[in-house]
């Protein structure tokens, strides 16, 4: 079986589908897929028809847009799942990297028809996320990384998901990323980067980071 390493170096299981043995149970033979385990909370997902027909294509761990596998670095802060309740109480539950949807202007602040603030549209279902309660998770996770350049890509993407927004939470949270990246450019140390610092949780309300 083959050992795969993810951008950050991490390792990853090998994929079913390089194994000889054993039946392989995700569409793009990922062992670590969601859908293999047993808190895989989406499992309700509706049936989907179009690209979940397609020959190594997952849902569960496949982008929507670039069909290639999402990873679970930094408690996958790179990628965003459609939670969305689309028929019969059955979840939508595909998934998109940020990156492909940032490119593919289906994230962040766009204007014209589509008209998102700070949010995602999924390609499958046409439902909006909010995307601030998202960004903010990312402060959390940089406290407990340890590569500047780790935290620096983390705070990038949020920093993209957030420029141009109105609303006042992604303003608010926009302004304390920014600032948190200033002093790591500036060689302050990570614990004194995130002291102090205030966020915003997903009810509005403004919370102390230790």
């Amino acid at each position: 079986m083959k050992e795969r390493t993810t951008s950050s170096g991490t390792k990853m299981q090998p994929l079913l589908s390089d194994s000889p043995f054993g039946a392989i149970t995700c569409k793009a033979g990922n062992r670590i897929c969601s859908n293999l385990t047993t808190e895989n909370p989406l499992t309700g997902t509706r049936f989907c028809d179009l690209c979940c027909s397609e020959p190594g294509f997952c849902r569960d761990c496949c982008c929507i847009l670039c069909r290639k596998l999402i990873t679970l670095d930094y408690d996958g802060y790179s990628y965003i799942r459609c939670e969305a309740t689309v028929v019969d109480g059955h979840i939508c539950g595909h998934v998109s990297h940020l990156e492909c949807a940032l490119r593919a202007y289906m994230a962040g602040t766009v204007g014209g028809s589509i008209n998102l603030d700070a949010e995602y549209l999924c390609r499958y279902c046409d439902t909006r996320t909010d995307l601030v309660p998202h960004a903010l998770k990312f402060l959390n996770i940089c406290t407990s990384v340890a590569s500047y350049a780790d935290i620096e890509k983390i705070l990038n993407v949020g920093i993209c998901i957030l420029r141009g927004s109105q609303k006042s939470s992604a303003k608010e949270l926009l302004h304390r990323i920014e600032s948190i990246n200033a002093k790591l450019m500036k060689g302050v140390s990570i614990q004194d980067a995130f002291k102090k610092e205030s966020c915003v949780d997903s009810t509005g309300n403004f919370s102390a980071l230790s």
